[in-house]
């Protein structure tokens, strides 16, 4: 059985990136809101993990744990690169929207067209892609090259594709927006005829 010390040198046999010296050398241009080119396609989830401490397993004479902050990036769809790190202060400054949700407990939100609305795509579909973190259409549609190993890819992410491009005209949008804001009109519209005593 392994001590509290041996425990804590497994969890830390590999250094961390040192993301201080990364940083100044990405160009400005890639940099602009502060974060990398791409990030808005990124699945990035936070969560925590139960670490052993050390110094108090160690006075205490048990196993104590705390509660670790760690990151999952990945490009929805490409299992192959999946990166969880405990997180730092760059990870934090990267995705500050997702880590407020997540200090607040809120679930981490994905902003997009949700898959289900895809007329395309049965609810096995939609369950086997949610599988691999993709869950809105604009995900599918952006799925990179190398994230287009599963059967139907190809043919799914043309689909999603000509999904956004027919409803991001927004045309039949305005045309039942039109259609309701009339049929409500008409309904408001007081009756000319004098009410009956």
């Amino acid at each position: 059985m392994l001590n509290a010390a041996q425990v804590e040198t497994l969890q830390n046999d590999q250094p961390p990136t040192d993301w201080s010296k990364f940083d100044q050398h990405i160009a400005p241009s890639n940099y602009g809101t502060g974060m990398f080119a791409g990030d808005e396609k990124l699945h990035v989830r936070f969560f925590t993990i139960a670490r052993i401490d050390v110094e108090k397993s160690t006075a205490e004479d048990r196993p104590i744990y705390r509660n670790v902050p760690y990151v999952e990036m990945m490009i929805p769809g490409d299992k192959n690169n999946i990166i969880v790190e405990p997180v730092w202060d760059q990870h934090k400054q990267r995705f500050p929207v997702k880590w407020e949700q997540f200090k607040r407990g809120e679930e981490q939100q994905v902003v997009g067209t949700p898959l289900k609305v895809a007329p395309f795509l049965t609810p096995s579909h939609v369950a086997e892609l949610a599988h691999m973190n993709i869950v809105t259409v604009e995900q599918l549609a952006d799925l990179p090259d190398t994230a287009l190993g599963f059967m139907g890819a190809r043919e799914f992410k043309e689909a999603a594709k000509r999904f956004l491009a027919k409803t991001g005209s927004n045309e039949a949008l305005l045309a039942r927006i039109q259609a309701l804001e009339a049929k409500l009109a008409e309904t408001e519209t007081p009756d000319p005829t004098p009410a009956k005593k």
